[in-house]
Parts: C-alpha cells; sequence; structure tokens
C-alpha cells in the first residue's frame, strides 16, 4: 500500500507464476552480448588501415620523383603528368575511403565489408592491368628490362604492383571465411 509520503510500492511488484506474462507470439527480448571480432575480421582492418593509405604515399612519391625527372621538360610531358597526377589523387581518396570503411567494417558493419571487397575488386583488376601493361612494355631484351627497372618510379611502381596484388587477394580471402561471415551475421541489426 501507498501513501502520499511514499507513492511507490514498497514491495516488488509480483507476477503470477513468478515471471512477467507476455502477449503470445511476444517473447522477452534480452540484449544479447556483442560477438567477439574474429581475427580474420581484425587482419583484414588493419590491411584497410596500412595498406592503401601505404600505397597511396608510394603514389605521391612517384609522383613527386616524375615531376623532379621532367621539370625541363614539363610542357611537352603535361598529357602525362596530368594523368599520372589524376592517378595519384585517386590513391589519396581511395586511401581515407579504405581507412574509413576498415574501422566501420570493424565494428561489424556489413555494408562497409561490401564496398570494401567492390573497391578490392576495382583495385585489383587495375593491378592486374598494371602487371600486364608494364610486362608487355619490357617484354624486349634483358638489357631494356634492366634500364627500365633502374628508374626509380618503376621500382616504387614494382613494389606497389606486388603489395596490391598480395594484399587484395589476402584482404578478399580473410572477408569472406566463416568466421567473418558469422561475425557479420551475427552483427546485423545492432
Amino acid at each position: 500500500m501507498t501513501t502520499p509520503q511514499q507513492p511507490w510500492p514498497q514491495q516488488p511488484q509480483q507476477f503470477p507464476g513468478g515471471q512477467p506474462q507476455f502477449p503470445p507470439g511476444y517473447a522477452p527480448q534480452y540484449a544479447a552480448p556483442k560477438p567477439r571480432v574474429p581475427g580474420t575480421v581484425s587482419f583484414a582492418s588493419v590491411l584497410g588501415l596500412v595498406v592503401p593509405p601505404l600505397s597511396a604515399l608510394l603514389s605521391v612519391v612517384s609522383f613527386v620523383i616524375m615531376l623532379t625527372m621532367f621539370s625541363d621538360i614539363l610542357s611537352s610531358a603535361f598529357s602525362a603528368l596530368a594523368v599520372s597526377g589524376f592517378f595519384t589523387l585517386a590513391a589519396v581518396v581511395c586511401a581515407a575511403l579504405w581507412v574509413v570503411f576498415s574501422l566501420r567494417m570493424r565494428g561489424g558493419r556489413n555494408s562497409a565489408r561490401i564496398t570494401l571487397v567492390v573497391l578490392a575488386a576495382v583495385w585489383l583488376l587495375y593491378d592486374l592491368y598494371s602487371i600486364v601493361i608494364f610486362v608487355l612494355n619490357v617484354a624486349g631484351t634483358f638489357d631494356q628490362f634492366v634500364h627500365v627497372v633502374g628508374s626509380p618510379t618503376v621500382l616504387i611502381g614494382l613494389a606497389q604492383m606486388v603489395l596490391v596484388l598480395v594484399t587484395t587477394v589476402l584482404f578478399l580471402i580473410l572477408v569472406s571465411v566463416k568466421p567473418s561471415t558469422e561475425y557479420f551475421r551475427a552483427m546485423a541489426g545492432r
């Protein structure tokens, strides 16, 4: 019983049968604990946080080296420098997207995983195209290969191609194995 000085009941409310009754078809909803992030998702997000910014940094360094190499013939090589500048800027923008979506993927957002899979597939296709073009351009003599590979921008580009090839394939595998898909299913609707 309540009084005006104490308007709240003194004892907890007793339910018949000891449990509160819910309408038919409505079960009690309890918050399940947040699932632990599997190692596959953690490593994939680390790849997404480290490799794209590193690749963008290599692109910027390569572009700066190319600017210094072609500074005396800048007017005649303007179109090549403009294209290279565009791809360098695109690499920086994509690296920023990778970082943002990698953090969201680690938090369990499946939409971020899907976005990163699309970005990884496009990046992998572009990298394979670059490898094919490189091989076709230096498929001549060994002397031509040694001369081309001696350029600092080519060395940076080769390192970048190998890095991207390995990490994008590894990323695609990591986000599609069973622990990763189970984690994203468990995080759906949170």
